[in-house]
């Protein structure tokens, strides 16, 4: 137990009687005589013995070094004991404390006694420090994610701080203290600027909520939530459960759209906001005056990939001031508007829950966009019709397929439009294009070129024959590979060129038409299908795959087998099959 420690249980013992409190309160008492050299009676008068809505535990003035500082005490190193008051100093405290419309006649000690001390010192204080005060090690309290999540709301709220200064600029730093060791100093952090800004916004409409919450809603400046995310970096996301995903459809989409506006000029600027859903931002406080908003503290909690996607776009056209061309492409930028709802006045669980709803509705892949084309209607037709085999083109249909929509259908499994296309390219060894299915669907020419009218004029016996290959491409690859371990490792990554020349040879097989007849009608996998594809797997497949492993030699044995889905591969593959046994590329037409 050091000094601090058995000190505070002799001022416990001493003094509960008279003045009430905790361990806490007398740890927080015996760290103030110690570090700055108090007498007991000067120390008493900085605990918050009673005083329980700020959440700290004692306060002090350092005349020296113009710091005032709060504490946080507890005689526990287990982080729980410290959640509370802290929660309590970070929703409640710090703006009590900082307030600048205090209420006169305060019936309390300790909170008079911090008023005074704000008062006469204001001039002086040129920080603020919130120390956290603990017995034992300060391990669990620094890995604690829900303490983390309460420093950064408190980082959020130093403009309370700054306003009680009539904005002159203070440091707002916290840190950990341990009582068993005065020379380990835990995680600090050091927070001196107040993110805030001014936006040109006109008609703006404010909504209130049931617990005082402040919506206000308006058209926004794609340009100013660019500014914002360049200034504050990765904090501008802290709060977005969206944050951090990578490029998708989403991202694709809006980027094209900038480029139709800003480079191309095909758009006008103000059709934007009409397609766009919107963003969500939450911020510490929000005015709005004469056609301006003046926010602090701003947080994105939907919207993340329109504001990163807008910035990448300007970075890779070098859409900046300093470009000397940037005039003739600042109306467009300039004019990108989209719907903005701004949230204030709310508690952290109203914030996650408004958080969690705008980002509720899952993202529309690209393939479902597509599934009441034309070709697909043609598609879902001509499987019915000739082999009673349901097309899912729209996700979950086939789950809840009604009695109408059954009719005609004997299979028990369905045909997925996302699989099929996979299929249609894997045929045609389009090994590039399995890799970027996104894009497949995202790019007309890319989709028209998979989903061609003259699909229709395939033989849909060999489309199954084809699309049923997959589902057995990790038992095919398995058995090669138990061959040679060692020699083989590679074909885990040449599922895609495996399926490619599968389907090539059961295309080019003399005993397909039998195939179709057998197989290609049904969607269950039989054994004696299995059995037929492992063999052409082990006599075809693998021969193909070995030379073109004598050719990449060097590079498997760096580890480098990318080659392998590369449609170069499926070229010399067919080239080479093209010599030993006549097989010409088939595709699915």
């Amino acid at each position: 137990m050091s000094e601090i420690e058995r000190n505070a249980k002799k001022l416990h013992q001493e003094l509960k009687e008279i003045h009430g409190g905790t361990r806490d309160h007398y740890l927080a008492m015996s760290y103030l005589m110690k570090e700055f050299s108090l007498v007991k009676e000067k120390a008493l008068v900085q605990i918050a013995f009673s005083q329980t809505e700020y959440g700290i535990h004692g306060f002090h003035f350092d005349n020296e070094r113009k710091n005032l500082y709060l504490f946080l005490a507890s005689s526990s190193s287990i982080s729980d004991q410290i959640k509370q008051p802290l929660r309590q100093f970070v929703v409640n405290g710090l703006d009590l404390i900082f307030s600048t419309d205090r209420s006169a006649g305060i019936n309390d000690r300790f909170s008079n006694q911090l008023a005074a001390c704000l008062l006469e010192n204001s001039s002086l204080i040129d920080q603020v420090f919130l120390r956290t005060i603990v017995a034992g090690n300060l391990t669990d309290i620094e890995q604690s994610e829900y303490i983390r999540n309460l420093i950064e709301q408190l980082e959020q709220k130093k403009y309370i701080i700054d306003r009680f200064f009539n904005g002159r600029p203070l440091r707002f730093s916290y840190d950990w203290r341990t009582t068993a060791d005065s020379t380990e100093i835990g995680q600090t952090g050091v927070t001196s600027k107040v993110y805030e800004y001014t936006l040109p916004m006109e008609n703006a409409l404010e909504q209130s909520g049931a617990g005082g919450e402040k919506m206000i809603i308006a058209f926004i400046r794609l340009i100013d939530l660019l500014s914002m995310y360049r200034d504050m970096g990765s904090r501008f996301f802290e709060r977005n459960i969206r944050y951090g995903l990578g490029k998708g459809y989403v991202n694709k989409s809006i980027a094209l759209s900038f480029q139709r506006i800003v480079l191309d000029k095909k758009e006008s600027p103000d059709i934007f906001s009409f397609n766009h859903n919107g963003v969500t931002l939450a911020a510490q406080f929000t005015v709005c005056k004469d056609n301006h908003c003046h926010i602090i503290a701003p947080r994105l909690l939907n919207g993340a990939q329109t504001v990163t996607t807008f910035g990448s776009f300007c970075m890779e056209n070098n859409l900046t001031v300093e470009n000397p061309d940037y005039e003739q492409f600042r109306h467009s930028m300039e004019s990108i508007r989209v719907l903005c709802k701004f949230i204030t006045n709310a508690e952290p669980p109203f914030i996650t829950t408004v958080t969690i709803n705008n980002n509720r509705q899952n993202p529309v892949m690209p393939w479902d966009l597509h599934a009441n084309d034309e070709i697909q209607l043609l598609l879902q037709d001509k499987f019915r019709n000739e082999l009673g085999i349901y097309y899912e083109r729209q996700k979950n249909a086939f789950v809840d397929i009604d009695s109408e929509a059954e009719e005609g259908i004997t299979e028990k499994k369905e045909i997925k439009l996302l699989k099929l296309a996979q299929t249609f390219l894997a045929s045609e060894g389009e090994l590039k294009l399995l890799g970027i299915m996104r894009d497949v669907f995202e790019e007309d020419e890319l989709y028209e070129k998979v989903f061609n009218p003259t699909r229709l004029k395939a033989d849909f016996r060999h489309i199954v024959l084809c699309y049923k290959i997959q589902f057995r491409l990790n038992r095919l690859i398995k058995e090669i590979v138990d061959k040679g371990p060692t020699k083989y490792w590679y074909l885990k990554k040449a599922r895609n060129l495996l399926w490619a020349l599968l389907c090539q040879a059961v295309l080019n097989d003399d005993k397909k038409e039998e195939l179709a007849e057998n197989y290609g009608s049904l969607m269950v996998m039989s054994t004696d299908l299995t059995d037929f594809l492992a063999d052409l797997s082990s006599r075809r497949c693998r021969p193909l795959i070995a030379l073109l492993e004598e050719k990449n030699r060097e590079k498997i044995e760096a580890g480098d087998v990318t080659f392998l889905n590369k449609d170069t591969a499926f070229t010399f593959c067919m080239g080479e099959a093209a010599g030993k046994w006549g097989w010409r590329k088939k595709g699915l037409r």
